[in-house]
C-alpha cells in the first residue's frame, strides 16, 4: 500500500482564487502570493522526497500550475476535483484513495505556505495509531486532514465556519473514529492573516517565493510584528471544551 500527500490547489485566476485576500491587498498581489505559496510548498516537499500529488480545480488548472512548480514537482500525480462543495470533494478523494488500496492519505490546503516537512511526517506517523489526523488553524478550521482507510467524519459538516473542527471531532466521536490532532497554525485567507506570516518570513529560509511576492508588492509591515499568541490558546481551549483529543502526533 502507498502513502500520498495531496495538495489542494486552485488555478490562480482572478475571481477564482484568494478572493477574500484580494479585497485587502488587491487582485494582483493576492494571486502573486498564492502562486508563491504553491511554489514554496512544492519545492519544500519534493526536496524532502515526500510522496506528493495535486488535487486541483478546475479540471484544466494544471496548465496554470505547472509553470509555478520546480522541475522535481512537474511530474507529480494530478487528480482533478469533482463537482460539489468542498465537503463532497474531500470525501471523494478519501473514498477514492481507500478504494484504490492506498495506505495513508494526507490532504493539505495551499493557504498555509509555512507547513513544514516535519508536520507532514508527523501526520503520517499519527495514522499508524489513529484513523484520522487533523491539523487545526486558529480560526476554527483545519489546514490538514488525513485518513487511514475511509471514515466519513466529514458527513454533514459545513465548511468555512468557525465550528468546522469542532463539528468534525463531534462527528468522529459519534462514529467511534479515533483522531489525532497536530499543533495548530494559521492559514492566509484575509489581509489580517498576513501578520502571522511575517514572523516565519523573518526566521526561515524555505519561503523564498513568498518572501519575494511580499517584497514585490510592498506588503511587509512598517511596525514590528506582534505574535497573536492568544489565538492558538483559544483554539486549544475550544477543542478541549468540546471533547476533542489533544494528543499530538
Amino acid at each position: 500500500m502507498s502513502d500520498t500527500l495531496y495538495v489542494a490547489a486552485k488555478a490562480p485566476r482572478p475571481g477564482f482564487a484568494k478572493t477574500r485576500l484580494s479585497r485587502a491587498v488587491g487582485i494582483d498581489a493576492a494571486l502573486a502570493l498564492y502562486r508563491a505559496f504553491l511554489s514554496d510548498l512544492a519545492l519544500r516537499f519534493t526536496s524532502a522526497a515526500l510522496p506528493l500529488a495535486w488535487y486541483v480545480t478546475p479540471p484544466d488548472a494544471w496548465d496554470d500550475l505547472l509553470t509555478l512548480l520546480p522541475p522535481t514537482a512537474r511530474h507529480s500525480p494530478v487528480l482533478a476535483q469533482q463537482d460539489g462543495d468542498w465537503t463532497i470533494r474531500q470525501q471523494h478523494l478519501f473514498q477514492l484513495t481507500a478504494d484504490d488500496g492506498q495506505g495513508r492519505t494526507v490532504l493539505i490546503g495551499s493557504d498555509s505556505p509555512q507547513i513544514t516537512v516535519a508536520t507532514i511526517q508527523h501526520a503520517f506517523l499519527a495514522l499508524d495509531t489513529h484513523d484520522v489526523v487533523l491539523g487545526p488553524v486558529y480560526d476554527g478550521g483545519y489546514y490538514l486532514i488525513g485518513m487511514r482507510g475511509w471514515h466519513d467524519v466529514l458527513g454533514g459538516v459545513t465548511m468555512s465556519t468557525g465550528s468546522v473542527l469542532h463539528d468534525i471531532l463531534a462527528r468522529a466521536k459519534s462514529l467511534g473514529v479515533s483522531v489525532s490532532l497536530l499543533p495548530a497554525t494559521y492559514d492566509i485567507d484575509e489581509g489580517d492573516d498576513l501578520q502571522h506570516l511575517y514572523a516565519d518570513i523573518a526566521t526561515r529560509d524555505d519561503l523564498p517565493a513568498t518572501r519575494g511576492a511580499l517584497a514585490a508588492f510592498n506588503l511587509f509591515p512598517t511596525a514590528p510584528h506582534v505574535p497573536l499568541v492568544p489565538l492558538h490558546l483559544q483554539m486549544t481551549a475550544n477543542v478541549a471544551e468540546h471533547g476533542g483529543s489533544l494528543e499530538h502526533a
